[in-house]
């Protein structure tokens, strides 16, 4: 799968030199997911990745835990929801990093001794359903979030 379109969209926000390197260098899909992740402070700031560049490459991303536009979200160690309405649930011992953007309106089920990290962001609505000893922590950028969860508001400086 040719990748170009999405490395000169991230070109256009003057990334890190060396994380730009990285994503010339393997620019595959599952890398470039790997790249968003672990840039998530960048990507989350400059909006990245785009409407456009999510639209053109739908149905490539979703096994590395990236969905827009969808009704059915699969549990993942870290997820990124774009524009998404649907409920996600949560036991066990798991553990997640769930960043929600766009007009998204999610449900999160926790039980067990879960443990999940969540960012909303934009217009997006979050609905947190926690049981037993779950720990849920969101941090809040914009959007609304309800139901039982520790909410520490943010903005970027």
């Amino acid at each position: 799968m040719k990748t170009d379109f999405i490395l000169t969209k991230i070109k256009e926000f003057h990334p890190c030199k060396e994380g730009f390197q990285n994503a010339v260098k393997d620019s595959s899909m599952k890398s470039l997911c790997s790249l968003f992740f672990a840039n998530s402070d960048w990507a989350l700031r400059e909006n990245f990745p785009s409407k456009e560049v999510l639209q053109k490459y739908r149905g490539y991303y979703e096994q590395y835990g990236v969905f827009y536009q969808s009704k059915s979200l699969q549990k993942a160690l870290r997820l990124a929801i774009f524009d998404c309405v649907s409920e996600v649930s949560f036991s066990g011992y798991d553990v997640s990093e769930i960043f929600i953007r766009g007009n998204s309106k999610i449900t999160v089920k926790a039980s067990g001794y879960t443990k999940l990290f969540i960012t909303v962001l934009d217009d997006a609505e979050l609905i947190v359903e926690k049981e037993e000893t779950a720990n849920v922590s969101v941090f809040r950028y914009g959007g609304k979030v309800s139901g039982d969860a520790e909410v520490k508001e943010c903005r970027w400086d």
